[in-house]
């Protein structure tokens, strides 16, 4: 079983066996399964996932708010298997946007998120690699925590560009 955790408006291949999960459910943007994980448990036994994605999810909970959801990620993955988290890289950001190589607008809709009527399409935090790998890493015990290395996943749809910084985290 493989988990898109805040899948929104990126949907993984059912055939490929994603499970598509958002806390909201709107006109094109319909999941498999509405839940708010983190404030409500996952329903998939313990250690019966083989890897869960959170691209572009993180950055939408105030800081620290998303231990719950890590815990609940933690839970549901098997011995080996990996959570994937995708966030704006706001180094990378600030330091073209300070330096005028990017656009007002590309740097504040990663700063605060695109809103889509729903306030949970607003961004609470921002992530350097060493923040976030310091968050992730005192939730619980992943045998390691390194940056993500953009190899293909089948079924999974990942952004990759200069703004997006992934993460990997292997129980």
């Amino acid at each position: 079983m493989k988990l898109n955790v805040g899948s929104g408006q990126r949907r993984f291949d059912n055939a490929q066996g994603w499970i598509n999960i958002d806390c909201v459910s709107r006109e094109g943007q319909v999941p498999d399964l509405v839940c708010d994980v983190g404030k409500a448990p996952l329903p998939y036994a313990d250690a019966s996932v083989e890897i869960v994605v959170l691209h572009q999810v993180y950055e939408h909970f105030g800081h620290g708010e998303g231990v719950p959801l890590l815990c609940e990620v933690y839970r549901v993955l098997q011995d080996g298997g990996s959570v994937i988290i995708t966030v704006p890289d706001m180094r990378a950001l600030a330091e073209k946007w300070i330096t005028r190589q990017i656009e007002d607008y590309i740097y504040f809709v990663n700063m605060y998120g695109a809103y889509q009527g729903e306030e949970g399409d607003r961004h609470k935090w921002g992530y350097t690699w060493a923040s976030l790998a310091k968050e992730v890493r005192e939730v619980t015990g992943w045998k390691k925590v390194v940056p993500f290395d953009w190899r293909g996943i089948a079924g999974a749809d990942i952004a990759r560009d200069w703004w997006i910084m992934g993460l990997e985290a292997v129980k």
